[in-house]
């Protein structure tokens, strides 16, 4: 008798390959415990903040931050982009989907009584992404594979 695939199985994450989890609860990330032998993680990590002045001689010198933006991933196999909540998905698109053009294999984890499915769907064709198969993870979550068209 063979044992039931692993959610990271599912998914198609590969032993030895990269991955980049976009999901910040313990309970999102580790859906995918346990992941294959030598599977990498990539660390999405809060982009540095680039101090600037401006010198207005009529107000005086305000100190303002300047926007950078977030680092793009390379080399990752597998991006699964885990949301909780619409709110979460909403956001977690608008900071993730942009940067998501050269990964292979895309993924959104939700809880289908949470985040509708037509929700998700809608969501992703906003950012020019096709919402692919569903897959039943477990009794809470579902996932959908994104393609970019």
């Amino acid at each position: 008798m063979s044992a039931e695939p692993t959610i990271a199985e599912m998914l198609g994450i590969e032993p030895e390959s990269r991955v980049w989890i976009v999901g910040d609860s313990v309970e999102e990330t580790a859906l995918l415990d346990p992941l294959p032998e030598g599977v990498e993680l990539f660390q999405d990590e809060e982009p540095e903040v680039v101090e600037g002045w401006f010198d207005d001689t009529w107000t005086g010198a305000q100190h303002q931050r300047e926007p950078v933006e977030p680092p793009r991933p390379t080399d990752v196999d597998t991006a699964v982009v885990a949301v909780s909540n619409t709110h979460e998905f909403h956001m977690r698109l608008d900071d993730a989907l942009p940067r998501m053009g050269s990964v292979d294999r895309v993924w959104i984890v939700f809880p289908p009584h949470e985040v509708p499915l037509q929700i998700v769907r809608n969501g992703v064709d906003e950012y020019g992404w096709e919402a692919g198969e569903t897959l039943t993870l477990d009794d809470t979550w579902a996932a959908i594979s994104l393609d970019h068209d």
